[in-house]
């Protein structure tokens, strides 16, 4: 009887010992799936080196066979979940497969560069959101970069570099040629020398190279720094053999309008100048003065230089207003107003201007980015058809079905979110949210109070912002005639 009682007391035994056993295992699993989960959520998408903990092969094509996040079956609730879950791991994960699906080999050898300029975040969002619409335009490259940020840091950084490896990528995942060019878009960003930038500007060349990039260029309005123009030249000359030690394909220099005409800037070694081109304006006098000029320059560049083989003219827009951000084109406008003329252009002019410089300019240069900013832009107005056929002519890129996808709602203000922190949301250059606790100023030389109100009556910069944003040309009247 004893030994059946004892034997009894054994199988008890190893029965808790399994059930301890298993605890801890399970305990292990757990606490490796929180790791994981930890270290995920610390993770932003958008670069090579993210460690998935989920993945998921075919990340657009969202169905029963293939569930997205929590189990969802299309795009849509996808978006919707991960909107509403704080963007979990799985949702990062999502975001990153994703990224990691784009195919950055399919450009194509393009014999004109048709391309927009894109300046600010919202600009390059609302490109991505139009890619089918810029494609049967005839647009075949995309000219933007990395945001480089002074003022507001112990010193210059880039602002949003996961989202626009993503936005790179996607663009090129859809076709297009990318001109990647490093751009201080905020006021006051020049405030640096050109050497404080070095570190920044060599690591992106890197990631031009890792991407895939057709162009890279040094610096946006490389000449707008503290250095003249004879110590630009030098810089460049210098960085020259250091970016090519880490890129491959075409470097270009980008100067102001200014810096263009000067034929000061040595470009030896260089590929490709990008410069920026005068403001078009209903002054048919002054707009051929501007062609002969850019063509002239141009043409001596060409002989001066025999390693140039790409001439590009960036910036190239009219103006129409109702961009808080241009100041400058405000002040300008009215000046001429007093002189009885216009800085501004309508549709109708626009239309008249851009078929001018199409048939004049566009086919003389190597390429074309027309200024797709708010107040600047062609799409949807009279000009878009002018561009169409002319840009057509050279051939359009071929549309794919997921190029329709980005404009779902609400995913690519997911994909920001993700790839972006809070410091970054803050700081990054959107023209329709910019207004900040971090980066706001409103254009006021003073602070606005409920006892010292500022135009209209508002009462703190982010409510002056606000009006700023809404009616940009009163407002800014006001300030000139009060600050």
């Amino acid at each position: 009887m004893w030994l059946k009682k004892l034997w009894i007391l054994v199988i008890i035994n190893l029965l808790l010992i399994s059930q301890l056993n298993g605890c801890i295992e399970t305990q292990n699993k757990n606490n490796n799936t929180k790791k994981d989960e930890v270290s995920c959520i610390l993770q932003k998408p958008g670069f090579d080196d993210y460690e998935l903990t989920y993945n998921f092969n075919d990340p657009l094509n969202i169905s029963e066979n293939n569930p997205g996040p929590g189990g969802t079956t299309n795009l849509e609730s996808c978006i919707d979940y991960c909107s509403e879950s704080n963007i979990t791991c799985e949702c990062r994960d999502w975001i990153q497969s994703i990224y990691n699906s784009f195919n950055t080999n399919r450009q194509k050898d393009i014999r004109k560069i048709n391309g927009i300029w894109l300046p600010t975040i919202d600009t390059v969002r609302d490109a991505v959101r139009k890619i089918p619409t810029l494609k049967k335009i005839g647009i075949n490259t995309v000219s933007f970069g990395p945001d480089i940020e002074t003022v507001h840091s112990d010193k210059p950084r880039t602002i949003g570099d996961n989202l626009f490896r993503f936005y790179i990528k996607l663009f090129e995942d859809a076709g297009f040629n990318v001109h990647l060019v490093p751009n201080s878009m905020h006021w006051g960003n020049n405030n640096v020398s050109l050497y404080d930038l070095n570190e920044i500007l060599l690591d992106w060349a890197v990631e031009a190279e890792r991407l895939n990039s057709e162009f890279y260029v040094t610096f946006n309005e490389v000449d707008g720094m503290q250095e003249n123009i004879s110590e630009t030249s030098i810089w460049l000359q210098k960085m020259l053999p250091e970016i090519k030690e880490r890129y491959s394909g075409i470097v270009c220099v980008q100067p102001t309008q200014a810096g263009f005409r000067s034929m000061l800037i040595n470009y030896s070694g260089f590929d490709c100048v990008s410069a920026f081109y005068p403001l078009m304006v209903p002054d048919e006098e002054r707009v051929n003065k501007e062609l002969r000029d850019f063509k002239e320059k141009a043409t001596n560049i060409r002989v001066k230089y025999p390693s140039i083989k790409y001439i590009l003219f960036n910036d190239v827009a009219t103006f129409s207003g109702g961009n808080w951000a241009e100041t400058y084109l405000m002040e300008a406008q009215i000046e001429a107003e007093k002189e009885g003329r216009s800085e501004y252009s309508t549709e109708e002019q626009q239309a008249q201007l851009f078929e001018k410089y199409l048939n004049e300019m566009h086919p003389f240069v190597n390429g074309t980015f027309f200024n797709n900013c708010k107040g600047f832009t062609f799409i949807g107005r009279a000009a878009e058809q002018i561009v169409e056929e002319k840009y057509s002519q050279y051939g359009t890129l071929p549309i794919y079905e997921k190029d329709y996808l980005w404009n779902t709602t609400g995913f690519l203000e997911l994909i920001e979110n993700a790839t972006l922190d809070d410091k970054e949301k803050n700081l990054i250059f959107d023209l329709d949210k910019y207004s900040g606790k971090i980066a706001g100023w409103a254009g006021l030389c003073f602070e606005p109070t409920t006892e010292n109100p500022g135009p209209f009556n508002c009462t703190s910069v982010e409510s002056c912002m606000d009006l700023f944003r809404n009616s940009p040309e009163k407002y800014w009247r006001w300030i000139l005639e009060n600050c």
